[in-house]
């Protein structure tokens, strides 16, 4: 798989955090308080990709099809997001060098270009399988670990849940601890069936609940 020249990380953005109307100027703060180094921002399908899957159920579209429009849905919610603060910057290509927010322009990721582009230079088996089992946060995940960040951020509207603060302050006992944390992510529905395989390579991935700033970071 293809990797950046430097360090980078994958935050990635859920849609529904879009509804804050200052959403750019806290993904600013957030990359510059935590000093992120070549941040690469992935932002969710929020209410663009539910109207997707009303599509797919209505027109029974194939999953080929609503993989298409969801990705879609993800770079129409980039292209949003990028009129929302003059540090952001569109990229189909993870960025090159070490520099931090201070310096350089925040990158805000046109996944379905981004992804058309990774998968021309992958195998077949290495694509992202065109399902509705992988959402937002696996696809963030497939691009981290392709591009070999060091970090993938899942900023999120809500708090871990209180059983997965158990586990984690408990975490150093855990046989899989990750693997467990992540397992339990899944049953609860806060990240999609996919995500414990594209994930599991990344070195480090930290939970954030946006809307309360970085005051709940979890790294697991």
């Amino acid at each position: 798989m293809s990797a950046a020249s430097g360090s980078l990380s994958v935050l990635k953005l859920g849609g529904s955090l879009l509804c804050l109307p200052d959403v750019g100027d806290r993904i600013v703060s957030f990359v510059e308080q935590n000093q992120i180094v070549n941040p690469v921002v992935v932002v969710g399908g929020g209410n663009a990709a539910d109207l997707v899957r009303v599509w797919a159920e209505r027109f029974e579209l194939s999953d080929a099809a609503g993989h298409d429009l969801a990705l879609q849905a993800m770079t129409l919610n980039a292209q949003l997001l990028a009129h929302l603060n003059v540090k952001f910057t569109l990229i189909t290509a993870p960025p090159v060098g070490d520099v931090t927010c201070g310096q350089q322009r925040i990158a805000i990721l046109k996944c379905h270009s981004a992804a058309d582009r990774l998968e021309t230079r992958l195998s077949q088996e290495q694509h992202i399988p065109k399902s509705w089992d992988v959402t937002s946060d696996s696809i963030a995940a497939w691009f981290a670990t392709c591009w070999k960040a060091e970090r993938l951020y899942l900023l999120k509207s809500a708090d871990m849940p209180p059983e997965l603060l158990a586990a984690h302050a408990n975490s150093d006992s855990l046989p899989q601890p990750r693997a467990d944390i992540v397992y339990r992510l899944t049953q609860r529905g806060f990240v999609d069936r996919a995500f414990a395989d594209f994930s599991a390579t990344i070195p480090s991935i930290v939970w954030c609940n946006m809307r309360q700033g970085d005051q709940g970071l979890r790294t697991f």
